[in-house]
């Protein structure tokens, strides 16, 4: 398929076209990727476009106030996540491969990442 790559939540309204190699997925097992089958694909910031107006986004903030996973409000699909303080990756964007229209994500190459026991617990109330 040719770069950049399209994605788009399931109603659509959220739109974001990716130019990077599709390498490097992994599923992750802590409680949010898991409730929300979040496949993460990990590319530099500037490979990013968003192609659909920034305020349509909804934003999920946990653990820090920088960082959060961002969805369509109106089908609640989430589309990518910014990174956070502690992971160190302030240059990468983490962007939902299972939004990439035209690949079956069955049909690429994903590792798992254990977040539910390597990640530091985020806070209590």
């Amino acid at each position: 398929m040719p770069r950049p790559y399209k994605l788009s939540c399931h109603c659509g309204a959220i739109r974001l076209e990716v130019d990077a190699e599709l390498a490097g997925l992994h599923e992750c097992n802590c409680s949010t990727c898991a409730r929300s089958g979040f496949t993460h694909w990990k590319v530099p910031v500037e490979a990013v476009r968003l192609v659909t107006q920034k305020r349509r986004l909804s934003t999920y903030l946990w653990r820090d106030a920088d960082g959060g996973h961002h969805f369509c409000p109106t089908c609640f699909c989430p589309t990518c996540g910014t990174p956070i303080l502690r992971t160190g990756y302030r240059d990468r964007i983490s962007v939902n491969a299972r939004c990439l229209e035209g690949i079956d994500v069955f049909e690429l190459e994903v590792s798992r990442y254990d977040g539910r026991n390597l990640m530091p617990p985020g806070p209590t109330l």
